[in-house]
């Protein structure tokens, strides 16, 4: 299991919160933050998933936020992904 955290501004995030929902992944946990060099809104996603589907979820994420012109300097998303020993739901 992963724990994906991508950062993305926040005008992408709804997109990418859909499109994650509807590609069947868990849905994910938003976080609102603020960063970066000009202090501008950002999301924090963490999005639970299976060793095998990292790849599929970082193109997805890829493709929704290349979609949309960049500001020059800005990047368009941030992602770690990590390894996760446990994942509890209740």
């Amino acid at each position: 299991m992963k724990l994906v955290c991508a950062i993305l501004s926040d005008a992408d995030a709804n997109r990418v919160v859909e499109a994650v929902v509807q590609a069947g992944y868990p849905g994910p946990t938003r976080i609102n933050t603020v960063g970066g060099f000009l202090r501008r809104g950002n999301v924090t996603l963490l999005l639970g998933v299976e060793d095998t589907q990292v790849n599929g979820a970082l193109e997805l994420v890829r493709s929704v936020v290349e979609a949309r012109p960049v500001v020059q300097g800005a990047r368009r998303a941030t992602i770690f992904v990590l390894d996760t020993a446990r994942v509890v739901r209740f």
